[in-house]
C-alpha cells in the first residue's frame, strides 16, 4: 500500500521524485520537486499556480510511480498536510534541512 512519507529536499533520493506542497497568496499549491541523477533538485510548480491544482499534480505524480510506491512530500514553510488526506509518515535522518 502506498505511504506519504514527508522528507527534506535532500533526502529525495537521486533519481526520485516528491510532492512539493508550497503557499502562494496564502493558498496551498502543488508542484513536484526532483532530485536529478547529476545531483541538482528542480523544483517544477505551474505557471500560474492554484489550490486547484493539488489534486491534479499528486495524481500525474502517482501515474509516473510503480504501484506501491511510496510518495515523498517535501512541505516548505507555510504550506501544510490537507487534514483530509492519508496519515504521513515522516522520514528521519542525519540530514541537515
Amino acid at each position: 500500500m502506498t505511504a506519504y512519507v514527508r522528507v527534506a529536499e535532500k533526502q529525495i533520493p537521486p533519481g526520485q521524485m516528491a510532492l512539493l506542497l508550497f503557499t502562494n497568496r496564502d493558498e496551498l499549491c502543488a508542484g513536484i520537486m526532483e532530485h536529478c541523477l547529476d545531483g541538482t533538485l528542480e523544483r517544477r510548480v505551474p505557471e500560474n499556480p492554484s489550490p486547484n491544482d493539488l489534486v491534479l499534480v499528486l495524481c500525474r505524480l502517482m501515474a509516473q510511480l510503480p504501484d506501491d510506491s511510496d510518495v515523498y512530500v517535501v512541505i516548505e514553510p507555510g504550506a501544510y498536510w490537507p487534514d483530509m488526506f492519508p496519515d504521513m509518515k515522516v522520514y528521519r535522518e542525519n540530514v541537515a534541512e
